[in-house]
């Protein structure tokens, strides 16, 4: 649920093996202290991606039945991206990346990379499904933008009504929770809650424990006075989105969101197994791996509990930047950006449930084992997704700073000072 580039401040601490293996943490944003244990949204350490092909596990790249390629690009763009997926695979230690590329009129590369499971050494494959962590968040602001457009509930309606004992409960609005203003506590930095969640991933959750953390720890800053990212504002949205709709959260998505899309691989499970087929997750720290497959799905909720597919995720990014399911005013709203963390290379801003890194707009996401981005350019119809099974203790969700120099290398205008 945690995201990474998403906020200000001092130096971020890089992921394992980022220094000097070709993909390095941004300097001036600070690091969201436990951004691998839920799910990401941002860049909560804005990246400068030096693509350094030295580091590419250029011999695993390949072409084995585990890589899909079609309408491909020319062949020395694809040796480039090749070379770039390479990189950003190596610097991450992942067992398996699932990358997907589609650029109307230039060509399309889709490609699963490693392994599905380290015990039995399976290829990936390009329709395993992944934890999606805060591309979670996506989703869920879409389910409240529905029920605004549907008259259900207000932007400017406050949390008390919906959840109460939350401080600065009756300022906070839902446009707030859902642009990263609210300042509401982030559950995930509470260090009771760290220490459970990492020795039971499996655990017991519900809404009055998040209230309970929120309790008692500081709010963030009062609410409109500035912008941080922030997790538990969006499990509160769930929670609202739940009491107004009478549903609950992933019946509520299935049947706004994912039936209406065609999105059939894509759900917000209600136990910890995963849909076959899926790959299995990993947590990185340091150089050892532990299998974090299993998870509470109720811890995340709706701040990062989905599971989905590269090819279903290509379709969720174009219809999230492009408000299919909104109405035109509404979708203006969530495009309203503002300025969440800056690096010379790099703007990353936050809108309604939705992110914008250079233009292009999607989101990203970690969770115990899996990492993920979608980045869409409406400009030019591009979609670009990468899915990682792994999550790293500190530092940015493994396929980011991968996604974000493919979208440098193929659209540098985005990029004027590189990344």
């Amino acid at each position: 649920m945690v995201d990474s580039i998403y906020s200000s401040g001092s130096a971020q601490s890089p992921g394992p093996g980022a220094p000097g293996r070709g993909l390095q943490a941004p300097r001036n944003a600070r690091s969201l202290s436990r951004r691998a244990l839920i799910g990401s949204a941002a860049v909560a350490g804005l990246g400068a991606a030096i693509v350094d092909p030295a580091v590419a596990r250029a011999g695993q790249v390949a072409d084995g039945p585990q890589a899909a390629t079609g309408g491909s690009f020319s062949p020395a763009t694809g040796r480039i991206l090749q070379e770039i997926i390479a990189s950003g695979w190596g610097a991450s230690n992942a067992p398996g990346l699932n990358v997907g590329i589609w650029v109307p009129g230039r060509g399309s590369y889709v490609q699963a990379l490693g392994v599905s499971d380290q015990a039995t050494g399976t290829p990936l494959q390009p329709d395993d499904h992944f934890r999606i962590g805060s591309v979670t968040k996506t989703f869920t602001a879409t389910a409240i933008l529905q029920l605004v457009d549907e008259h259900k509930i207000s932007l400017d309606d406050r949390l008390a009504g919906y959840v109460t004992g939350i401080p600065y409960g009756d300022q906070i609005t839902i446009a707030q929770l859902l642009g990263m203003t609210s300042g509401v506590y982030d559950f995930v930095n509470d260090s009771e809650f760290v220490a459970a969640y990492v020795a039971n991933p499996l655990l017991p959750f519900s809404l009055s424990q998040v209230v309970a953390i929120i309790q008692r720890n500081k709010p963030l800053f009062p609410p409109g006075t500035s912008i941080a990212y922030d997790n538990s504002g969006y499990y509160l949205l769930g929670a609202i989105a739940e009491k107004v709709s009478g549903l609950p959260l992933g019946q509520l998505i299935a049947e706004k969101i994912t039936q209406p899309l065609g999105l059939s691989q894509t759900s917000y499970p209600a136990t910890s197994a995963m849909p076959a087929p899926f790959s299995r997750g990993y947590l990185v720290n340091a150089a050892s791996f532990a299998d974090a497959t299993a998870s509470n799905p109720a811890v995340p909720a709706g701040a990062g509990a989905m599971i989905s597919t590269l090819s279903d995720l290509k379709v969720w990014a174009k219809d999230l930047a492009t408000g299919t399911l909104l109405t035109p005013a509404i979708q203006a709203l969530r495009l309203k950006t503002q300025l969440l963390a800056q690096s010379p290379q790099l703007t990353a801003r936050y809108g309604l449930g939705i992110a914008s890194f250079n233009g292009f707009l999607g989101h990203d996401g970690s969770i115990f084992g899996y990492g993920s981005t979608i980045l869409y350019l409406p400009a030019k119809d591009a979609t670009i997704i990468g899915l990682s099974n792994t999550a790293v203790i500190v530092g940015n969700p493994p396929p980011l700073l991968m996604t974000l120099a493919v979208a440098a290398y193929l659209f540098p205008g985005q990029f004027p000072d590189g990344i």
